[in-house]
C-alpha cells in the first residue's frame, strides 16, 4: 500500500516538475548523457508545468554535442506537443544552428528568418547574428567549391598535357619533384601527431602538393615550355596550391582559426 502511494504521489504533474528541478540543478554532478535519459523519461511520464522546456533543453543539449539530427527531432517534438509554447521560436533558431551544424546554410537562413519576426527581441537579435554567420559561412562555402573545382581543373589540365606528350618518361624524378616530395612527406610524418582537424588539412594539402608539383615538374620535362609558358605553369601551380590549401582548411573547418592567426600572428 506505502509503495502504491508513493508511486501515485510521484506520478502527478506537481511531482513531475520538481524532480525535473531537481535534476536541472543536479545536473553538474551527473554523466550528460544519464541526465538526458532521466529527463527524457519524465517527459515520457506525462505532463508537468515546464514539460515544453525541458523539451527544449533536451533539444539544446544534442545541439551542444554536435547531434544535428537528435537535436532536430526535440525541436519538432516541442513545436508538435506544445505549439503554443514560448520555447517553439527558440527552437527555430536551434533548428537554425543544426542547419549550420550540416553546412546547409541556405535553410539555416530559413529558419532564422522565421525566427527573426519574434516578439521577443532577444530572439530578434540573436536571429540577425546568427543570419550575419550564417551568410559568412555560405560565402567560405562557395568559395571552397571554387578553390577545390580550380584545383582539380588545374590537375586535370597537367595531366592532360603531360599525356599529349607519350611516352611519359617517370624516372628519374624531375628536380623540382626530388627537392619537394620529400619536404611534404616529413610534413605530413609531423601532423600525425596533431589534432583531427589540423591533421586532416596539413594531409590533404601535402596530397594535393605531391600531386600538382609531380605533374608539373613532369609536364615541363615532357613539353620543354618556352620562357613565359613555363612562368604561367608555375603561376597556375601557386595559384592551384592556394587554392587546394583554402579548399582543405574549409574541409577542416579551420577557416576562422586561420584568419585570425593572419590577423593576430601565432601565439
Amino acid at each position: 500500500m506505502i509503495a502504491l502511494l508513493l508511486a501515485a504521489a510521484l506520478a502527478t504533474p506537481e511531482a513531475r516538475q520538481q524532480r525535473f528541478v531537481d535534476l536541472l540543478r543536479t545536473y553538474p554532478q551527473r554523466p550528460p548523457a544519464e541526465s538526458t535519459s532521466m529527463v527524457a523519461a519524465l517527459i515520457d511520464e506525462g505532463p508537468f508545468a515546464e514539460r515544453d522546456r525541458a523539451i527544449f533543453w533536451l533539444g539544446s543539449l544534442r545541439l551542444t554535442a554536435r547531434d544535428p539530427p537528435g537535436a532536430r527531432a526535440w525541436f519538432e517534438r516541442l513545436r508538435k506537443e506544445h505549439p503554443a509554447s514560448q520555447f517553439v521560436v527558440r527552437a527555430d533558431l536551434g533548428e537554425g544552428d543544426a542547419a549550420q551544424q550540416e553546412r546547409r546554410f541556405g535553410a539555416a537562413l530559413e529558419w532564422y528568418a522565421r525566427a527573426a519576426v519574434s516578439p521577443d527581441a532577444a530572439v530578434r537579435e540573436l536571429s540577425r547574428i546568427s543570419s550575419d554567420q550564417a551568410l559568412t559561412m555560405r560565402a567560405r562555402q562557395r568559395w571552397a567549391w571554387v578553390a577545390g573545382a580550380f584545383a582539380v581543373l588545374f590537375a586535370t589540365w597537367l595531366l592532360g598535357s603531360l599525356l599529349r606528350h607519350r611516352p611519359v618518361q617517370l624516372s628519374p624524378l624531375p628536380a623540382e619533384a626530388r627537392v619537394l616530395l620529400p619536404v611534404l612527406a616529413v610534413v605530413a610524418l609531423l601532423s600525425l601527431r596533431q589534432d583531427p582537424a589540423p591533421r586532416a588539412a596539413v594531409l590533404q594539402l601535402c596530397a594535393a602538393g605531391a600531386l600538382l608539383i609531380s605533374l608539373g615538374a613532369l609536364r615541363a620535362r615532357a613539353a620543354g615550355p618556352r620562357p613565359p609558358e613555363r612562368a604561367l605553369q608555375a603561376a597556375g601551380t601557386l595559384l592551384a596550391l592556394a587554392a587546394a590549401f583554402y579548399a582543405a582548411v574549409y574541409r577542416a573547418d579551420l577557416v576562422g582559426m586561420v584568419m585570425e592567426t593572419f590577423r593576430a600572428g601565432p601565439d
